[in-house]
C-alpha cells in the first residue's frame, strides 16, 4: 500500500504550494505559489526536502492530519505547536513549532491555531507524489490548476507520499528560527509614482496603515488616510502588468498589496513595490495589524536580500537532533568535552598533570 497523508480536517484555507509558476504571467496565469516562501524553505530544510518542495499551505489554523501505509515523517514550519495522538498508546505528546514528527500508520497531529502571524506549512519528507501542471504543484483555486484535485484541502483527501524514507534517528528541531518581524516593509517607488504628488507619496511613507478583513492570496486591502491622486493623472491608466508585492491605488485611495495568487495585469496607478526579500512577510498580515513603508534605493534591496538570505542559512545551519522537551541529547554530550581540568581542593593554585609535576 502506497504511503500517504490523510486530510482529517483541513483547518482553514489549507492548500498546496511550491515556488509557483515561473513565466506564464504572458499568458494570464497567475505565479501563486508559497505566501511565506521563508518558511516552506525552513520546513523543507528539517526534512532533508529541496528549498521548495510543494508542501500543505495553510492559514490562522491548522489541519488535523493521519498517516496511512506506513510511517510519514513531516516538518511543522509555523508560530504554532500541535499534539501528537500515538494510534498504539493512545498517549497525547506536545508537538513544538519548526520541528519534524514522524507519524506512524494510524497516528493523528493536530496542529494548533496559529499564535504568530497568519500562514503555516506542512513538509513531507521526500515529497507529495502530485502531477505539476505548467511547471508547478502550486493550487490555484480560482481556475482549478494543480494542488489537489486544483481545489483547496479538504476533509477526506488523501495525498500520496512520493518514494517515502522514514529514517531510525532522531527528530530535527531548528534551535533558531527566523523571529516575524514588526519593522517598516521595505519598497522601491514607483513604477507610477508620477500619478501622486511628493506630499502624497511621503505620507504613504510615513504613516501606518491597518490591514482590513478583505485579505486572501489575491491581494490585501489597507485602510488610512487617503492617497489622492493627481487630478490630471487620476487612479486610472492603460493595464499594464503586475507582480506579487505591487501596490496599487484604487479610485479609494486606499491601498492594495497584491499577493500570490495576483493577476496578471491591471488599471489602477501602482505607488510602490515590496522588494523581493520581503515579500515573505505578506503571507503573516492578519486582520487589523499596522503596517508601516520605508522607501528604499536597489542598492539598498539589494544589501537587505543578502541579509536575509544570511539569516535564512543561519536558521538552516542551527538544525539540531530533538529529543523532546525536557530530554538529554546524550550524542552532543558524548562529542563535546564536558572536562577542562581538575583542582585540588587542598592547593587551589596548583593543577595536578600539569608540567611543573612531570
Amino acid at each position: 500500500m502506497t504511503q500517504s497523508l490523510k486530510i482529517l480536517s483541513p483547518g482553514m484555507l489549507a492548500s498546496i504550494q511550491d515556488q509557483g509558476r515561473i513565466g506564464y504571467n504572458r499568458y494570464g496565469v497567475p505565479r501563486s505559489g508559497a505566501v511565506d516562501p521563508v518558511l516552506l524553505r525552513l520546513g523543507n530544510a528539517l526534512v532533508g526536502n529541496d528549498p521548495y518542495e510543494a508542501a500543505i499551505e495553510f492559514r490562522f489554523m491548522g489541519p488535523s492530519v493521519t498517516a496511512e501505509g506506513g510511517p510519514v515523517r513531516v516538518a511543522l514550519a509555523c508560530h504554532s505547536g500541535g499534539e501528537l495522538l500515538d494510534f498504539a498508546t493512545q498517549e497525547k505528546h506536545p508537538v513544538t513549532p519548526f520541528q519534524t514528527i514522524t507519524l506512524n500508520e494510524g497516528d493523528i497531529l493536530k496542529v494548533f491555531p496559529i499564535d504568530q502571524g497568519a500562514t503555516g506549512y506542512f513538509c513531507v519528507e521526500s515529497g507529495l507524489a502530485l502531477t505539476p501542471v505548467l511547471g508547478s504543484c502550486s493550487t490555484y483555486a480560482r481556475a482549478g490548476l494543480g494542488g489537489h484535485n486544483g481545489l483547496p484541502l479538504q476533509s477526506g483527501d488523501s495525498l500520496p507520499v512520493r518514494a517515502p524514507a522514514v529514517y531510525s534517528d532522531s527528530e530535527k528541531i531548528i534551535a533558531e528560527p527566523i523571529a516575524l518581524e514588526d519593522g517598516p516593509i521595505h519598497v522601491i517607488q514607483g513604477p507610477q509614482d508620477d500619478h501622486f504628488s511628493e506630499a502624497d507619496f511621503l505620507m504613504f511613507v510615513g504613516t501606518s496603515f491597518k490591514v482590513s478583513s478583505d485579505v486572501d492570496r489575491m491581494g490585501i486591502r489597507l485602510e488610512g488616510r487617503k492617497i489622492e491622486a493627481l487630478p490630471e493623472k487620476g487612479y486610472d491608466l492603460i493595464s499594464d502588468g503586475l507582480v506579487c508585492g505591487a501596490i496599487q491605488v484604487p479610485g479609494s485611495g486606499q491601498p492594495i498589496i497584491l499577493s500570490a495568487d495576483c493577476q496578471s495585469v491591471g488599471g489602477y496607478p501602482k505607488i510602490a513595490s515590496i522588494i523581493s526579500c520581503d515579500l515573505y512577510r505578506l503571507g503573516q498580515m492578519m486582520p487589523g495589524k499596522e503596517v508601516s513603508f520605508k522607501a528604499v534605493d536597489l542598492q539598498t534591496a539589494q544589501s537587505l536580500y543578502l541579509q536575509k538570505e544570511a539569516e535564512i542559512e543561519k536558521a538552516i545551519a542551527s538544525i539540531r537532533n530533538y529529543f523532546g522537551e525536557g530530554a538529554v541529547d546524550l550524542l552532543a554530550l558524548y562529542e563535546n568535552n564536558l572536562v577542562g581540568g581538575v583542582v585540588d581542593a587542598q592547593n587551589p593554585g596548583h593543577f595536578p598533570g600539569h608540567l611543573e609535576d612531570m
